[in-house]
């Protein structure tokens, strides 16, 4: 059996032994915890990829009108078959108003009308779309 005094010298070389790899041991976890900060971003990552990422596009996505020279890429195809069915004054209006942002003196010089005839045609494909929706459906 040890002398007290070497089990007591035992025991403070452990002692010190355990608060050193206690300290050590917290130390590497402020240093890990301090570089995953570093890496490591608060926004989701869908934001993250939305701001980085990038989105490929296929003509084949998308559906062409045409209005005068102009050409217009719908996405859905609701609204494509919404349009189509419309009579080409008020597809044209349409088109010519929201895809080519002309205005409704613009429009009326365009196709020989007057600026209410190009609000009336305008209301009246409002009205015919909303129909369209009605009857067939949004998209999925």
């Amino acid at each position: 059996m040890p002398s007290p005094s070497r089990e007591k010298r035992i025991c403070a070389m452990v002692d010190s032994y355990i608060k050193t790899v206690s300290r050590n041991y917290v130390r590497n976890l402020d240093r890990a915890e301090a570089n995953r900060d570093k890496h490591f971003a608060d926004e989701p990552v869908e934001y993250i990829l939305e701001m980085l990422g990038r989105k490929d596009n296929y003509s084949s996505d998308t559906f062409v009108l045409y209005a005068d020279e102009y050409s217009c890429a719908v996405e859905s195809e609701t609204l494509y078959k919404a349009l189509q069915s419309l009579p080409e004054k008020l597809r044209n209006v349409l088109l010519l108003d929201f895809w080519c942002d002309l205005t409704d003196e613009e429009i009326s010089k365009r196709m020989e009308v007057t600026t209410r005839t190009v609000y009336n045609l305008r209301r009246r494909a409002y009205s015919k779309v909303r129909e369209f929706y009605e009857k067939r459906g949004r998209d999925p």
